[in-house]
């Protein structure tokens, strides 16, 4: 077999806050980790997204990080990649459980025997994983963290690098504030991810421009309002589809929450034929369901676009290594983003690189 998928961690319960750290004793070449976790509810209230459970992931070899960002904006990131969603699973039942697969991605797809994580290359390699399960999902004291790889087996490739994925800024915007954000240059750049993974209210109001530069500014290679650069990039990208369970109280809404941030919708059926349903839509993160008569089991999809408040900007055209921005060859590369007029001052707006990094 060329290929095999490996468990680098078993279920093991993360009901305490904290940082799980795990060695990566693995010789083969890894195109894929995912992080997966399993929270259990103990109510049916909706405290935030259960993808928010995950703080942060690193992946280290020693003080280099090789790979770092929260878990919401590693799902985000795995989508864009290559237009393919990591499953998801909300369930904000009493009794019942949510389950998010986080997938960071070494390659431009699974299995990519030019881009991958060789492990030869490395002296300590590890996954951090910081968790805390009070954040996401319903009230519960119950959760699971399990890891797995997705190697090359039988099959022997000399990759010339791996996809370096880090957040490499975050900020609280300030209304029709500029925010400029010197890009790195020491590898290739292949993408830009940006965006705020809770806001309330749609990607286009707490960011209303961007900008990207070179050359000190001298050439500029993209600009743009947000929405119409979220309304032309959504084409290329497959809606983001997921499974949300909600319980409804009595007959007033109640506020939930799903990944896709823009041009998104919620529909259900109630556990009942006779039981009427609105859906109304609500910005960003937050969604909304209620019934008319009494509170019921509400069963259904939410789908839509930009999942966790990211926009991507593709510096690449098509998958061969060097169709990528050569950032290096310019000296600079600058990011530019305003802030729009009523924006999520709580929530930060974090920005993150894809690279090449070559061994």
């Amino acid at each position: 077999m060329y290929y095999r998928e490996v468990e680098i961690l078993r279920a093991e319960s993360i009901a305490t806050a904290g940082t799980k750290t795990i060695d990566i004793n693995l010789t083969d070449a890894i195109s894929k980790l995912s992080v997966i976790i399993k929270k259990t509810n103990t109510n049916s209230t909706p405290i935030a997204h259960p993808g928010k459970i995950i703080k942060n992931i690193l992946v280290c070899d020693g003080a280099d990080v090789l790979f770092g960002m929260n878990g919401q904006d590693a799902q985000a990131l795995a989508y864009f990649t290559e237009n393919k969603q990591p499953a998801s699973m909300i369930n904000y039942v009493v009794g019942q459980w949510s389950m998010q697969i986080i997938e960071i991605k070494f390659g431009r797809f699974l299995y990519d025997e030019l881009l991958a994580l060789d492990p030869k290359r490395f002296n300590n390699l590890q996954i951090k994983i910081e968790h805390d399960l009070d954040l996401g999902g319903s009230t519960g004291t119950v959760a699971d963290l399990s890891v797995y790889a997705h190697v090359f087996d039988e099959k022997v490739i000399e990759p010339a690098g791996y996809l370096y994925n880090k957040e490499i800024y975050s900020f609280l915007p300030v209304a029709n504030a500029w925010k400029y954000i010197d890009l790195p240059t020491d590898f290739s750049i292949r993408a830009i991810m940006f965006g705020a993974n809770e806001c309330e209210d749609g990607p286009e109001y707490n960011l209303a421009e961007l900008k990207l530069t070179e050359d000190q500014g001298k050439h500029i290679l993209c600009q743009s309002l947000m929405e119409r650069y979220l309304l032309q990039s959504s084409a290329y990208y497959d809606p983001w589809m997921e499974k949300v369970i909600v319980r409804t109280a009595t007959t007033a809404l109640v506020a939930f929450y799903a990944s896709p941030h823009w041009e998104r919708t919620y529909l259900c059926i109630p556990d009942g034929a006779a039981y009427a349903t609105q859906a109304p839509s609500a910005a960003g993160c937050k969604y909304s369901v209620g019934n008319l008569t009494n509170g019921r089991v509400n069963d259904g999809w939410a789908q839509g676009h930009n999942p966790f408040g990211q926009t991507f900007i593709k510096t690449h055209g098509g998958d061969k290594l060097d169709d990528v921005w050569k950032i290096g060859v310019k000296g600079s590369g600058r990011l530019e983003l305003k802030a729009g007029n009523t924006p999520d001052v709580d929530e930060y707006v974090r920005v993150h690189t894809q690279q090449i990094r070559t061994y």
